[in-house]
């Protein structure tokens, strides 16, 4: 009888290895999962590649009135309309080249495009253009409201400058799609520089964008392959009091220079023929209802509101991007990863958030008036005005999985945040975290479990938490008996007086987190600015030293009151 319970008691506690090895696989499968799995459905409208314009007759036209052109060709354009326009109305395809062309209209666009299949605006190179509308559009569809307006597809090709001044509304307006392949651009809008319907597809060129709406966006939010911003190089500054760069479904970045100043939280009411809008509250630096995938570039925000916003998935690797933010610097309702790149958020009130954070890799130092990297849900049904601030529930699809990258945080709040759990098998953590003791450097509901890499996370101590004893890896809690200031140095030596960690803090603090491979069963010193502060033993996966924090690591005691003082 007694083997069998034996046996009965072994078979259990195989089960549950199994079960736990089981769970842990399928954490790391969740960690693996990078910025190439998501796949964005797109319609690129690469139709103009296949005109050959040699086969289309030339035409040499010097402006000095309006004009309509209505058979299909190459036309090249040079002169002056004082007050009037170019109208398109074809059936077919037309090239307007631009060589020093000016345009001023007292009613309506400059470049009109009623009709065509394809419409290409080639600026000479060399050549510097001036286009100017009317600040009212009489006789024209209610719809009609840009400098340049195009009822079809569009696209700006050559090397010359094309100057915009839209007095109306917008600079460049396409309801189809709507394509930069070169050129240099200086757009002044009173409401939104650069607007395509269907797409906005940039390959290359320099843009200037001074709006006081959006500075470029796609609103077409009944195709799902259509309504995108695609980004494959060039130089991009934006200055908009609304969103820098907006798309209804998708953003997409390849490449290029991108820098965006979106209003620095001031409120302004434009009213115009009839027209309102509040601006400068609102104000975006990238925004996407669907997804926003950057694979690349060098791209600045210093944004009053997000910097980078999805109400579904933001994707990042090999780009180079610095925030500054009045809110979030990057969020997303329901998932951010990131595998590669650098990512600098100077400044925040939260740093990163989304319902599920994955980091794969890259350089990533930020600073957060709250939380550094918050997991919480992404719906603003709060009553407070901030998406997430309702979800203070432990929520089993709320994670945060990092598996590599070195990650420096600054955070008034809490340094890394998950109204769930948070999984680490890889990667270089450090958290300065918070001074007051209603935060914690750490923070979780359910489990911090961690396999790999190292952590080090200081902050005060009312909250502290240490990772989860379902740990893999070593990790120890540390109390302090009081608070030390900022450049204080904390050392952990083992029982060789070998040094295994050494760090110098940049807050005060009075609890420090340290896990590493380097932490392994035995004796252990503390010393605070060479003075030995205690001894103590590591004998099992998580250990505490002191009293405090949350009642012991990895505990969740009184959750109730802690959530609703975050």
């Amino acid at each position: 009888m007694k083997d069998k319970k034996i046996l009965i008691i072994g078979l259990l506690v195989i089960f549950t290895l199994i079960l736990i090895f089981v769970v842990r696989i399928s954490k790391n499968e969740e960690i693996n999962d990078g910025v190439e799995s998501i796949i964005t459905n797109i319609n690129l409208d690469n139709s103009d590649e296949k005109i050959v314009w040699s086969d289309y007759e030339d035409s040499v036209i010097t402006l000095s009135k309006s004009i309509t052109i209505n058979s299909e060709g190459v036309y090249n354009v040079t002169g002056t309309i004082d007050d009037g326009m170019i109208t398109i109305d074809v059936d077919g395809n037309v090239k307007l080249v631009l060589n020093n062309v000016n345009i001023t209209n007292s009613n309506g666009p400059a470049i009109y495009v009623k009709n065509a299949s394809n419409v290409v605006i080639y600026l000479e190179e060399g050549s510097i253009n001036t286009l100017t509308d009317s600040s009212s559009y009489e006789g024209y569809e209610e719809d009609v409201s840009g400098v340049i307006y195009s009822k079809d597809d569009i696209i700006f090709d050559g090397l010359g400058t094309l100057n915009i001044k839209a007095n109306f509304y917008d600079g460049i307006v396409g309801k189809d799609d709507l394509k930069i392949i070169n050129g240099i651009y200086n757009i002044e809008a009173l409401d939104d520089g650069i607007r395509g319907k269907d797409s906005v597809y940039i390959l290359d060129g320099e843009i200037n964008i001074n709006a006081g709406g959006d500075g470029i966006k796609s609103t077409n939010e009944e195709d799902s392959s259509k309504g995108y911003v695609k980004i494959e190089g060039g130089i991009i500054n934006i200055n908009s009091n609304n969103d820098g760069i907006e798309a209804i479904f998708n953003v997409l970045i390849d490449n290029g220079s991108i820098n965006i100043k979106t209003n620095n939280g001031s409120s302004n009411t434009s009213i115009k023929n009839g027209w309102s809008s509040s601006i400068g509250s609102g104000a975006k630096g990238i925004k996407a209802d669907n997804n926003i995938v950057i694979v690349g570039g060098n791209i600045v925000l210093d944004t009053s509101d997000d910097s980078i916003h999805s109400n579904n998935y933001v994707g990042v690797s090999n780009a180079n991007i610095t925030i500054n933010s009045g809110d979030d610097g990057i969020h997303a309702d329901n998932e951010i990863i990131i595998d590669s790149g650098f990512i600098n958020i100077e400044k925040s009130y939260e740093g990163i958030e989304s319902a599920k954070v994955t980091i794969n890799g890259g350089n990533i130092k930020l600073v957060a008036s709250d939380d550094g990297i918050n997991v919480a849900g992404g719906a603003d049904n709060s009553g407070f005005g901030r998406p997430g601030e309702n979800s203070f529930v432990n929520n089993s699809n709320y994670s945060m999985n990092i598996s590599g990258g070195n990650i420096v945080i600054d955070a008034t709040g809490d340094g890394l945040d998950a109204n769930g759990s948070i999984y680490i098998t890889g990667g270089n953590i450090i958290v300065d975290g918070p001074t007051n003791n209603g935060n914690g450097a750490l923070d979780y509901d359910g489990v911090f479990n961690i396999s790999g890499g190292s952590l080090i996370a200081i902050g005060a101590s009312g909250m502290a938490q240490g990772v989860s004893n379902t740990s893999m890896q070593n990790g120890v809690l540390i109390n302090f008996s009081s608070t030390y200031n900022s450049g204080s140095v904390v050392k952990i030596l083992d029982s060789s007086d070998n040094e295994i960690i050494s760090y110098k803090a940049n807050k005060s603090f009075s609890s420090f987190v340290y896990s590493s491979s380097n932490l392994i069963k035995g004796n252990y010193k503390i010393y605070v600015d060479d003075i030995l502060y205690t001894e103590f033993s590591v004998s099992s996966v998580s250990t505490m030293v002191g009293q405090g924090g949350m009642g012991g690591p990895g505990m969740n005691q009184n959750m109730g009151q802690r959530q609703r003082m975050r």
